[in-house]
């Protein structure tokens, strides 16, 4: 049983914590800590007047005396707090059906800073140690001037006690400053502060505004505990001798600093993976479950995919991976959520940090009105028309997901597993993984890394760059002693070694699968085939792929989605039959490195980013275009408008209207193709690698004429974004 406290001065707020020291070797400044908790009962006990210690930095710190590496920590997002975190505190943004969902936020970090007036000293008062007795427990007194004190029992064999320990703070003469979980620490004061009269005065009235509309009932708010740790620095006194910057002041900066870098936060990849408010990211969740599940040994499997990308980049680092959380992400927002416009015109760009809000497309792509029966209606509680990306019933999660996999989620499986050069990368990773074997020590470590972690392979890589700077600065130092080191790897180094030797081979059996060698492939070969598969790898190209598949069932009226999964699949095998039928197609659709590609004719002057997936679906389109009727009409005004463009692009460039900034060997070979050829040469053999009819090709001349001087930016309709290949 917890000791009873001393009943304290009505001036003071004394509670009770679990007490402990972080002393780190060499940092010369010693941690106290008090575990404990601020509650949200109105002021009605000691625990909930702490709410009125805690204070975030910003209302402490003047902005004038922070750095800016500071600065930004300083900020606090009150619309994130007010729309999102609030809520979340008040249980509104549980649905009614919920039967199980906790809430809960982990502990706060706040330090005791003592104040004189509205100004924070730089020094606590000295400290003094007397003796004290709580109901005959002898008790040892650390106080810290009229700020602060600590009570803690001292034990038989003479030990101090961790638990209980008593804290008693002066509230006129002591702040408790937020350094961690700012956010989740205003939530708790603006709904403290919101519900109480005058809880706004002072430095953070106002930001009162933004949380002013908040309906807040008190006693319901009662039941709520924030779990508080609250830190001094017991070494930082008056009295005791201190170098000039040793203070509070730098202390809590330097903690607040410390504290936000080395937290990690959840990546974008992960924030994706673990939503369960939006939909598209269930699905996205969904379908990498899907693909963990595959056994097969030509379908998608995790270790080709990047699921966990800590820099937050749309391009996929890995080279094993096909794919990844952000593109997949994209995908299905895309098919699902997107408007009428953006599926059928082929010149409208998917940007993919605009949101989709189709949420009338969404229904009727995962075909709710013909696959919920009754029974399903009933249960969901909520009617069909009002299910949206970010409104559904999360206890109806399994039959919407069921939804998805029978459409969508299949074609999109299916179709990262089968088309052509999907199915070669799979195939390369999978031989080498299979000839890499056994696996022992550094070839394990690297086969996890490359299998297993996702996290594992970045760690291996920003260890063994540590480790190589490392040593390159020893070596630096022996050679300037003239004394010689061991030279000898490490462990992780090995690892890496191997690693990357597997991840080589993995492109080295990709390109001779890609080009269908019968032995390892030439420097120049290797070079076009990594090139190629920069474009397939993108996002873009991914994308766009499955804008044209969305193009094609909209406009031939593709319903029933098992006839919709089936033709994706003949689809799929026709584009398949022209990659193994022409090497045309590899060159002129998406080497950039040829200057007469469509690739390098749409942007010879940089990667492909996100919202060129338009230009990427009218590729997949110019190969499924001699399928079939239906397709051939559908497809015909898009080869029109599209031809056009490039044309016009490649004219342009042709007459130099603006240089393209290249190095001096890509304009030597540039300028050389130029030279050689003339606009209808180029222009004839875009026409016969694609058979364009030649009356198309004089009508589309006829309208380059006209705009001769039209400049290439206008043409290309460039923007700036991220490159992705």
């Amino acid at each position: 049983m917890p000791r009873r406290s001393n009943k304290v001065e009505v001036s003071t707020i004394d509670v009770q914590g679990v007490l402990g020291t972080f002393k780190v070797p060499n940092a010369n400044l010693t941690v106290e800590y008090i575990l404990t908790y601020a509650s949200l009962d109105g002021g009605d006990t000691p625990n909930g007047q702490l709410l009125d210690l805690l204070v975030p930095v910003r209302e402490v710190f003047n902005i004038e005396d922070l750095d800016f590496d500071h600065l930004l920590q300083r900020d606090l997002d009150d619309y994130r707090v007010s729309e999102k975190m609030v809520p979340y505190l008040l249980g509104e943004t549980l649905s009614e059906e919920t039967t199980f969902s906790p809430r809960f936020f982990p502990p706060i970090l706040a330090i005791i800073v003592p104040m004189n007036g509205n100004n924070m000293d730089e020094l606590y008062p000295g400290r003094t140690l007397d003796n004290d007795e709580d109901q005959g427990v002898p008790l040892k007194v650390f106080k810290y001037g009229n700020v602060f004190s600590v009570k803690r029992e001292v034990k038989e064999n003479d030990q101090l006690a961790q638990s209980p320990t008593d804290l008693c703070i002066h509230p006129t003469q002591a702040k408790l400053v937020i350094v961690d979980g700012q956010h989740r620490a205003m939530a708790v004061l603006a709904a403290y502060r919101s519900a109480s009269s005058n809880k706004w005065s002072g430095n953070g009235s106002e930001f009162q505004y933004f949380y002013e509309e908040r309906n807040l009932d008190m006693p319901v708010l009662h039941q709520i505990h924030l779990p508080v740790c609250i830190a001094y620095f017991p070494e930082l006194t008056t009295g005791v001798e201190n170098e000039a910057e040793r203070n509070l002041t730098v202390a809590c900066r330097r903690l607040f600093l410390d504290v936000n870098r080395n937290a990690r936060q959840p990546s974008k990849a992960r924030e994706i993976l673990l939503d369960d408010t939006d939909l598209v990211a269930c699905f996205t969740r969904h379908l990498f479950n899907m693909v963990k599940k595959n056994t097969a040994t030509d379908m998608l499997k995790l270790y080709h995919t990047e699921y966990d990308n800590p820099h937050d980049k749309v391009p996929t680092t890995r080279p094993f991976a096909l794919t990844n959380v952000f593109t997949i992400f994209d995908i299905i927002r895309f098919v699902l959520l997107s408007s009428d416009n953006a599926i059928l015109d082929p010149m409208t760009r998917y940007y993919s940090g605009r949101p989709a809000v189709n949420n009338q497309r969404l229904r009727r792509e995962l075909d709710l009105d013909n696959v919920l029966t009754e029974e399903d209606k009933e249960s969901l509680g909520i009617g069909i028309a009002n299910i949206e990306q970010y409104n559904y019933p999360r206890h109806g999660e399994d039959i919407f997901r069921q939804c998805f996999q029978d459409g969508w989620g299949q074609v999109i499986l299916s179709s990262l597993s089968k088309f052509y050069p999907f199915a070669k990368h799979i195939e390369a990773v999978d031989t080498v993984l299979e000839k890499s074997g056994p696996y022992y020590r550094e070839s394990q470590i690297a086969h996890t890394a490359l299998v297993q972690g996702q996290g594992l392979r970045h760690t291996l890589s920003e260890k063994q760059q540590s480790e190589k700077q490392q040593n390159e600065k020893q070596q630096n130092d022996n050679s300037n002693s003239s004394s010689e080191g061991n030279g000898e790897k490490s462990n992780v180094q090995r690892a890496w070694e191997v690693l990357r030797a597997m991840e080589e081979k993995a492109k080295i059996h990709r390109a001779k699968f890609y080009l269908e060698l019968s032995s390892d492939p030439t420097d120049e070969q290797f070079k076009k085939v990594n090139s190629i598969f920069d474009c397939f790898c993108s996002n873009a190209f991914q994308t766009g792929l499955f804008m044209a598949f969305a193009y094609l069932k909209a406009k031939i009226g593709i319903e029933d989605r098992q006839e919709f999964i089936q033709t994706v699949d003949k689809w799929i095998s026709y584009i398949n039959e022209r990659f193994q039928d022409s090497e045309g197609i590899r060159s002129v659709m998406f080497n950039h490195l040829d200057p007469s590609s469509l690739r390098s004719i749409f942007k010879p002057r940089g990667g492909l980013i996100p919202s060129d997936g338009h230009f990427c679906r009218y590729l997949i389109l110019e190969l499924l275009s001699s399928y079939g009727d239906e397709e051939a009409a559908s497809i015909e005004t898009v080869q029109r408008k599209w031809r056009q463009k490039l044309y016009r692009i490649r004219y342009a460039y042709k007459e130099e209207i603006e240089p393209l900034p290249l190095n001096e060997s890509e304009k030597a070979n540039f300028q050389k193709d130029l030279d050689e050829r003339t606009v209808k040469d180029i222009v004839d053999a875009f026409k016969n690698s694609l058979e364009i009819d030649e009356n198309d090709i004089k009508n589309d001349l006829e309208e380059i004429r006209k705009i001769k001087g039209q400049s290439v930016s206008e043409i290309e309709d460039d923007e700036v974004d991220e490159t992705d290949d």
